[in-house]
């Protein structure tokens, strides 16, 4: 996943602060007309290499994850019209696939697994322990923009149940008393 920097570059004045320094990140929501000319542009030179048809679907809307760690409303309407199809289809193909974030992620995604054996020793606790301790609920972005807690069907982790993931690391053997810690390892890499 891109990193919030990169989120952050595609910030853009709104029309109402021009020369100000409030900016903002794109919202999720946004439509063509919403965002600067350098984020189309952006967009376009990402998703120029792939097929012209439905074909290039997916490879551009991985390629627009890449730069931006989710997908913003307008990049799918550019993918739509570069592919000859519908926004519906585009859409349709980025809710589907558990792989594409519709909103904006943290630097750091905190994967409980809720498999059967870590359901079964205590994943619902964990996972409200991270979300206790980092002020989200699920699936949100906390307010330094570093961590979002999600759930996962399995990471494959059975013997280290309760297991969760962040990033390519796997923690075994999680308790409540062991979320901070985990929580601190990660946020000790943008300190």
């Amino acid at each position: 996943m891109a990193s919030l920097d990169s989120i952050r570059q595609s910030i853009h004045e709104s029309d109402a602060d021009v020369g100000g320094d409030d900016a903002e990140i794109i919202p999720a929501d946004a439509d063509v007309e919403d965002v600067c000319d350098e984020e189309v542009d952006t967009v376009r030179s990402l998703i120029e290499p792939f097929p012209d048809d439905k074909e290039g679907v997916i490879p551009a809307l991985q390629e627009v994850q890449g730069e931006y760690g989710y997908l913003p409303r307008f990049s799918m309407q550019l993918i739509a019209d570069k592919a000859g199809t519908s926004m519906a289809h585009v859409y349709g193909t980025a809710s589907f696939y558990s792989q594409f974030y519709l909103e904006p992620r943290g630097e750091h995604t905190i994967k409980v697994c809720t498999g059967t054996a870590c359901h079964v020793k205590g994943a619902d606790e964990i996972s409200e322990e991270f979300c206790d301790e980092l002020d989200v609920e699920l699936e949100e972005v906390t307010d330094d923009g570093q961590f979002t807690v999600s759930h996962v069907r399995c990471i494959g982790a059975c013997s280290l149940a309760p297991a969760v993931m962040v990033g390519d690391n796997v923690h075994g053997n999680v308790t409540e008393e062991k979320v901070p810690d985990v929580i601190e390892e990660y946020r000790g890499d943008d300190a």
